[in-house]
């Protein structure tokens, strides 16, 4: 733990450098979008997050794909949403940030169940996952980020990253790190967060 705290302080600034205050403004924004209900129905759910902060709602907002089609969102069945132009949105299905804001490497342009490069919401609580599925070839990847509270960095999970986020929940932090084999591995990230989340009411998607 005392090399993985560095490591992961490291990792901290330099996301800050390379995204300013922008991306705090952004972050900051996404929270107040999210705290709209987003578990309401889906008359009052639906929203797009411009790259400018702005939020615009909707009554429905669906995710549009095809072999001739470029990957959109058709809000209200007319008005067409191109990922390049927003953030982050919310519909029926899910909450998604775009790869703007997330810290990775990896560039996703042909996604799976949402927007491309956009990630999805699969945990909410103290501390916040978000799974980007995308092909490579012939097989769907799964790439997962952290995001402490809502107004943290969404930043890439690695073992040691999360180590830190759940430091401070032994019983979380024995169970992920437990020789015990879970299948997939995705699993085990999971149910560690899970237990760390479950001090307060924590949701999935």
């Amino acid at each position: 733990m005392k090399t993985a705290l560095p490591a992961f302080a490291v990792l901290v600034c330099t996301v800050m450098m390379l995204h300013s205050c922008t991306i705090s403004k952004n972050s900051i924004d996404v929270q107040q979008a999210e705290s709209q209900a987003p578990n309401e129905p889906i008359s009052a759910s639906c929203f797009i997050q411009l790259k400018d902060g702005t939020i615009k709602q909707f009554t429905t907002l669906k995710l549009v794909t095809g072999i001739m089609t470029s990957p959109h969102l058709l809000a209200d069945n007319k008005e067409v949403i191109n990922g390049k132009d927003i953030i982050a949105y919310q519909n029926n299905k899910h909450y998604a940030v775009s790869s703007i804001i997330l810290t990775s490497t990896k560039h996703a342009t042909v996604a799976a169940e949402t927007l491309p490069g956009f990630a999805v919401k699969v945990i909410s609580g103290k501390l916040n996952v978000y799974c980007r599925k995308y092909y490579n070839g012939a097989n769907t990847t799964e790439e997962y980020f952290l995001q402490s509270g809502n107004d943290g960095y969404i930043i890439a999970y690695s073992k040691t990253v999360l180590k830190s986020l759940i430091k401070e929940d032994a019983k979380a932090l024995e169970y992920f790190n437990s020789k015990s084999k879970v299948s997939p591995k995705s699993k085990k990230i999971i149910a560690a967060v899970e237990i760390y989340n479950n001090g307060q009411l924590m949701t999935k998607n």
